[in-house]
């Protein structure tokens, strides 16, 4: 069967660059005029279709070398009418009857290949994608939705539109395409998935995308931006399963600052990281996570002293938090459980134990007099302390170590502090900013459990951080 290559310039709708397409009737000039100006002749040039057209009827299918040699006559021409009207509506042009003809055979006749070159030459928009909608085919939809529906002549070509269109429309199940209800999801749009699962489209956007759906620079309208449905089916159904922090920590048991401090060493991984989703976390990895270390831990009662959260292991000794659950999962380090605190923020480590472990693991550092130093004011700062000689009262007066040196650029003695040192104040006090950095409340909420469980504050300054009373604060917090 002879086969003729897809039109020069078809690919981006130029259907007349190209004179040997014969994708428009050429007119012989000159034209003969009479003496008023009116043509006496013209001699018009047979197309393509014309010369195969006359082929096909004198002759049949005998000499017909084109893919129409399988089609009936009569669906062959229409289909090739109704083709070419719409690529050259596509084109600004107005279609006449002989041209439209000429230019659909030049696709059609190359059988499904070139009826596919033509479709996507109709169905694709500026931005890349796929129109939804019939666009320009509507005429062609129309009769083979309708007096056409029943006539088996246009199977071959009702199959071949079926095919494609399945490929890029996001069809449901149970549409109707060409006659024929979808039977299964092929494709999604951002449309179609968002109305689906009720999820808004820029949430689905940033989920598929990250998970490899779209590419970063995917710049598609919602309508267009299509994905395979069965490939990313299991990112449909997870998104409306994950939670926000709030609900994660009253799932397992754990305070802002444990959370971060369980996602900052990796321990709790959020399914996503972008940053406009609010609901990154699956609460059964937070649940699986304080399951595995329920399994380790054991009793240990409310008023034992030495034992104090994970976290506030992790920040009174500069140790990370997923340094110590990696020892708690060899069985390095005890891990203890209060029985009266729910969740990850009941479970207690031995901070002795601990501070053995790091100084057994930890990187030795060169000695250094400035490395780890702050200024007792600044340090007092961060601790939320304000007022100038309330911190430096409790160093003078011996309650808090410090170091008292010559700044080498101003020549003034200050009062500085070592890694040590504020471990040691973290140690045996604590201030209304550092309760609420540890478990997420806010500063109102803490003074008035503080004043509710009658803690007086010590030189004015900051608490004295009993572990019994401190535990006790804690927990009040937590479940405020």
């Amino acid at each position: 069967m002879r086969t003729k290559p897809v039109p020069a310039g078809a690919a981006n709708g130029d259907f007349a660059s190209d004179p040997e397409t014969a994708m428009e009737p050429r007119i012989a000039t000159p034209r003969a005029f009479d003496h008023t100006g009116g043509v006496l002749a013209a001699e018009t040039r047979p197309t393509d279709y014309d010369l195969w057209l006359d082929e096909r009827l004198s002759q049949g299918i005998a000499t017909d070398d084109t893919w129409l040699a399988s089609q009936p006559v009569f669906p062959a021409i229409t289909f090739c009418e109704f083709i070419g009207a719409a690529l050259l509506r596509k084109q600004g042009e107005a279609p006449d009857d002989r041209r439209a003809k000429a230019t659909g055979f030049a696709f059609v006749s190359q059988g499904p290949h070139g009826i596919r070159a033509a479709l996507d030459i109709l169905m694709r928009s500026q931005d890349g994608g796929h129109i939804v909608t019939q666009g320009e085919l509507g005429p062609l939809f129309k009769h083979l939705k309708g007096i056409y529906l029943d006539d088996d002549a246009f199977a071959g070509f009702r199959s071949i539109l079926r095919d494609y269109f399945l490929e890029i429309w996001p069809l449901a199940p149970g549409d109707d395409l060409l006659g024929q209800a979808v039977t299964e999801r092929r494709l999604h749009s951002l449309t179609s998935a968002s109305k689906e699962t009720g999820i808004g489209p820029a949430v689905l956007d940033d989920f598929l995308t990250e998970a490899g759906a779209f590419a970063p620079s995917d710049a598609r309208a919602d309508a267009r931006k299509t994905f395979d449905a069965k490939a990313w089916q299991n990112i449909l159904d997870e998104i409306p399963t994950l939670v926000g922090p709030i609900a994660l920590r009253r799932a397992i048991g754990a305070t802002l600052a444990e959370l971060n401090g369980l996602k900052a060493d990796g321990v709790l991984v959020p399914r996503t990281n972008v940053a406009t989703i609010k609901s990154p976390w699956r609460i059964a990895d937070g649940q699986a996570l304080l399951e595995e270390l329920e399994a380790y831990a054991q009793p240990v009662a409310p008023e034992e002293p030495g034992w104090e959260t994970i976290q506030l292991a992790h920040k009174r000794l500069d140790f990370p938090v997923g340094g110590i659950i990696a020892a708690i999962r060899t069985g390095t380090l005890r891990l203890g459980q209060r029985p009266d605190v729910f969740g990850y923020h009941g479970l207690v480590v031995n901070i002795s134990e601990v501070a053995a472990f790091k100084a057994r693991v930890a990187p030795k550092r060169k000695p250094s007099t400035n490395e780890g130093e702050v200024t007792a004011a600044a340090f007092a700062r961060s601790a939320g302390i304000r007022g100038k000689g309330q911190f430096l009262a409790l160093i003078e007066g011996g309650y808090t170590p410090a170091m008292l040196v010559v700044n080498p650029t101003t020549s003034r003695r200050e009062w500085r502090m070592s890694r040590d040192d504020i471990a040691a104040f973290e140690a045996n006090y604590t201030t209304p900013s550092m309760l609420s950095a540890e478990t997420g409340a806010h500063l109102n909420t803490i003074q008035a459990v503080l004043q509710s469980e009658g803690v007086q504050p010590f030189h004015r300054t900051a608490w004295m951080s009993g572990r019994s009373i401190f535990a006790t604060l804690l927990s009040r917090l937590w479940h405020s």
